[in-house]
């Protein structure tokens, strides 16, 4: 999963009209707080709006100063903390120089000249008291949201810095004075303390009389000893949203329009770099914000709720570095909720990203509310829908729920593309506002402590299945809030001196990373018939339990299937003390013949509440063979809004090219999409052109999949374009085999006179013959770059130089999943000479492609890979390669052929031998490069490409 997608699709909705001067007390279905009817609760417990709590925003960082997070219903700062982990805000100091006079301070710019600033006032001084200057540099923000900070048409200011400390005295202590007005003079700026000791704000003075409102609200940060001012501010307006949503209180300035705890206090921890791509974190941003919050927890004694709407894919899902540290820290911290977006990476299913698939994590699916969809999409629907980007469960028991995923919420003054956001994002935020609640009413009942383990649980024991959705979709469900309390109030009377933290669960699983994993999930040709599927499940404690409590443990449950095809062995399932125990299940073959996703569950139960879930997969895949032609037509097909109709597709054994075709089905309305490809191990592949629109007359679409190809069950998921359209379709399947020997062309012949030209043949693997035409293509040239980085030097730079005949880079890079899973982001950045980004992305997972335009002329630039580890201290190292090619204005065309032909049928089994030539002699390639291109074969009969085969080639 890439960096949580966030999207901006409409400002402020309005509601139906009403006559002059009614009492209007319609909800607010902008952020729908009906969905998990906490509306319904807050009328009841009005004194359990989450005040007594304290929700950590791990994000871009917040804006305090907007309306619905400056102020508490209660009275007092809403903002209680704000840090930033991610050095965006980051400014060195040094100490001050006097003139002598001693009247003025002295700071000599990098061109040498002295620039002099008057000193704050001596009545704000203290007796032995030492100044420090240091530089806000509005440039740093040139590839920001915000880089003009002040809004003054000018991107290279500079804001002067003094810190006042004395020897005694610690960073709380500190004095700062910005120059927000650029006048050199700090004796009319107010002085400022670190923001948790006072709550004090500023911004940026602002000249242009047309705009006054602030930009930014800021605070800072003081840490005298490693001689530093950090600078807080969101600058990206996602972690803004994010807190309105878990509790905003009058947003907007709206009254009754609030976040679902709008009692609750907030804490900004900033993770995020926004001149980086989507905000991305840095190393150990997230690691050192999730120990701060931990250690805020203990220090006042609070229950603290942690939201991380941030996160990226990953294959080796639990297994992550920052998937395990979560993990321990939850375990340790009992007190310490965490809360994440489960991705925006779906439909396909085990496509959960990292760190929401840690265990201990409650991860959140997003959902479209119906009363959202009528108001703002003008969409009707019966009931909540899961969304079509929402990240789905398979390989884990994941999501742990599914929350309101589109909403309205505050936003910094500085945006200016509405308030309506999606994504899992908005989702997670909602789930820890109902974490807040739940903690509320239990601290005001005199429960002190409120277990992580605990708050889970009861959501999960809340929620109701969404109709048309399965558990990998949404969990168990949308939350309900009234029945989520109870049985928190359920759950704190008989475990609250209890030692139980989770239990554990393993059992065979092809794809997990040892072989096992907590879910049985099977995307395989072959699936346990002979054999139980056994499940073990282990009782696991809190660090602290002594073992006495351990020994006298013990638990029984009635165990209950879900799916016929799915039986079980047995009927109940005992735990003594530390003992693991065992669930036997056996699958019935002949239910599980048809091609299709099957999932059954068997539920732990205690009494009427379900404890844990044992989650059962097995999917049965489309098969491409000689009967069939390697071809399949799916017609007449149907799709019902966002409820994806998947197909599971085998890549039969020597393909090449997955060829598909969508189109919209005679005299039947059609707005079906496939939104992504998803190869074998959960992750996707992008294809936007497969839409239809027949409004439009968009009545068909097609893609070729050739390079990217590889064996294995993918997935193919077709939705409609709203939650409310009916769509019917045809869709074709089919797949190409011509295999190449040599699979790449590394080599050709060039002899004085003649073009460079080469030989290779295909050999048809599958059993029907092909007609194809042949071509190619020399692109440009290559440059492959090794590179090494460790969390001390994190960043990989490369130098791309531009020259007049290039008119496009192609940037590509495909990591392991092991070095993949060290970090919480990757940022790519290409820099022209006066660092400016010409290219800003990220890698949502280990595969990443991408291109940008040349800048004109004969430039060096700088393409910078900045990864960012979860362990900052660590000794690791992290390998991977990058390849650059350099595309040519004018690309060579090459000549394949069979003879003097250039197109040729290939029959099964016979190695064709062809010819290639190109039309002219390339330029010689830029030292430590290679020219690159690629030779084609296309199916006559359809125009698919069946097999491409790239060149890579010194001479």
């Amino acid at each position: 999963m890439r960096k949580i997608a966030l999207l901006a699709i409409a400002g402020i909705a309005l509601i139906g009209t009403r006559p002059a001067g009614a009492d209007d007390h319609l909800p607010w279905t902008q952020l729908s707080l009906s969905t998990c009817a906490i509306d319904e609760y807050l009328r009841a417990h009005p004194e359990y709006d989450g005040r007594g709590v304290v929700i950590a925003v791990l994000d871009t960082g917040v804006d305090m100063g907007v309306p619905g997070l400056d102020r508490l219903p209660q009275g007092g700062v809403k903002v209680v903390d704000v840090q930033d982990f991610s050095g965006e805000g980051d400014v060195e100091l040094s100490p001050a120089i006097f003139n002598e006079s001693r009247d003025r301070i002295i700071h000599y710019a990098d061109d040498g000249s002295p620039q002099t600033f008057v000193p704050p006032p001596p009545g704000s001084l203290p007796d032995g008291a030492k100044l420090w200057f240091g530089l806000l540099e509005e440039k740093a923000f040139q590839n920001g949201s915000v880089p003009d900070v002040n809004d003054n048409g000018d991107r290279d200011d500079e804001f002067a810095i003094c810190v006042v400390t004395t020897e005694e005295g610690g960073h709380d202590d500190a004095l700062v004075f910005i120059d927000t007005d650029l006048d050199r003079d700090w004796s009319d700026e107010k002085p400022l303390r670190n923001y948790r000791v006072a709550q004090e704000t500023f911004t940026f003075a602002r000249t242009r009389k047309e705009a006054q409102l602030p930009q930014l609200t800021c605070a800072i940060n003081v840490f005298p000893r490693k001689r530093l001012v950090v600078v807080h501010f969101d600058d990206g307006g996602h972690g803004t949203h994010v807190a309105g949503i878990a509790a905003g209180y009058r947003i907007n300035g709206q009254d009754r329009f609030n976040g679902v705890a709008p009692g609750a206090k907030i804490m900004s921890l900033k993770i995020g770099d926004n001149r980086l791509s989507g905000g991305a974190t840095t190393t150990g941003a997230k690691k050192r914000a999730f120990e701060y919050a931990a250690r805020y927890a203990r220090e006042h004694g609070v229950p603290v709720v942690c939201n991380l709407s941030y996160g990226i894919n990953s294959e080796l899902e639990g297994y992550s570095d920052i998937d395990k540290f979560l993990e321990t820290l939850c375990r340790k911290n009992p007190n310490l909720i965490v809360c994440s977006s489960a991705g925006n990476n779906g439909p396909g299913i085990s496509s959960i990203g990292t760190p929401a698939a840690a265990d201990s994590v409650i991860s959140s699916a997003a959902l479209l509310a119906a009363d959202t969809a009528r108001d703002v999409m003008g969409a009707h629907i019966e009931h909540a829908v899961v969304t079509e980007f929402s990240s789905r469960g398979g390989e884990l028991n994941k999501p742990d729920l599914a929350t309101p995923g589109y909403a309205a919420s505050t936003v910094p003054l500085w945006n200016r593309r509405g308030d309506f956001f999606r994504g899992t994002s908005m989702a997670s935020p909602y789930t820890a506002g109902m974490a807040a609640l739940l903690i509320s009413e239990a601290r005001s009942q005199g429960h002190r402590t409120v277990r992580s383990s605990w708050i889970k649980s009861a959501l999960a024991r809340s929620a109701s299945p969404v109709p048309g959705f399965n558990v990998l979709d949404c969990g168990p469900g949308c939350p309900n809030m009234p029945k989520a309390a109870t049985a928190l109030r359920d759950i704190i009377g008989r475990a609250s001196t209890g030692p139980l933290f989770r239990y554990e669960v393993t059992t065979e699983s092809p794809f997990a990373v040892k072989g096992e994993g907590p879910t049985a999930y099977w995307r395989t040709t072959c699936f346990p018939i002979d054999r139980p599927q056994i499940f073990t499940i282990k009782p696991v404690f809190e660090p602290t339990v002594d073992a006495a409590a351990r020994r006298s443990f013990a638990r029984r449950y009635i165990l209950r299937s879900t799916a016929d095809w799915c039986r079980l062995e047995q009927t109940q399932i005992y735990f003594r003390a530390e003992q693991s125990a065992t669930v036997r299940v056996s699958y019935n073959a002949d239910m599980l013949r048809e091609p299709g996703l099957y999932v059954g569950q068997i539920e732990m139960l205690d009494g009427d509440t379900v404890v844990e879930r044992l989650v059962n997969t097995v999917v049965v895949p489309h098969r491409f063979n000689e009967a069939n032609g390697y071809k399949q037509e799916f017609a007449d097909q149907k799709v019902q809004g966002w409820q994806p109709k998947r197909y599971f597709i085998q890549a039969p054994t020597g393909a090449t090219a997955m060829h598909l075709e969508l189109s919209a089905a005679d005299d039947h309305r059609s707005t079906a999409f496939i939104r992504t490809l998803f190869r074998p191990n959960g992750t996707g592949i992008r294809v936007r052109a497969l839409r239809l629109n027949s409004d439009d007359g968009r009545l068909k679409a097609d893609y070729d999949l050739t390079d990217q190809l590889e064996p294995g069950i993918w997935e193919l998921c077709v939705t409609s374009r709203r939650p409310d359209e009916h769509s019917t379709y045809d869709l074709t399947v089919r797949f190409d085999g011509l295999a190449a020997t040599p699979a790449m062309v590394t080599s050709w012949s060039h002899t004085p006179g003649a073009t460079p030209n080469g030989k290779l043949s295909l050999t048809n693997l599958f059993d029907n013959p092909l007609a194809a035409d042949l071509s190619g293509k020399l692109e440009g040239y290559r440059k492959t770059f090794s590179q090494e980085i460790t969390p001390d030097e994190d960043a990989a730079t490369m130098t791309i130089k531009f020259e007049p005949d290039v008119t496009a880079v192609r940037v590509r890079c495909d990591m392991t999943e092991e070095v993949f899973a060290m970090f919480t982001d990757v940022a790519i950045n290409l820099f022209d000479p006066s660092g400016k980004s010409l290219m800003t992305e990220g890698m949502g997972d280990r595969h990443f492609t991408g291109r940008v335009r040349s800048p004109g002329g004969s430039k060096s630039c700088k393409l910078e890979f900045k990864a960012a580890f979860t362990y900052p201290d660590s000794d690791q190292t992290a390998e991977f390669e990058v390849i650059v090619d350099y595309l040519y204005k004018d690309p060579i065309p090459i000549e394949l052929k069979r003879g003097d032909d250039d197109d040729c049928t290939f029959y099964p089994g016979v190695k064709t031998p062809l010819t290639f030539k190109l039309r002219s002699t390339p330029p010689e390639s830029p030292k430590g490069t290679h020219h690159a291109g690629y030779l084609r074969a296309t199916n006559r009969a359809d125009g698919h490409v069946a097999v491409e085969i790239p060149i890579e080639t010194k001479d």
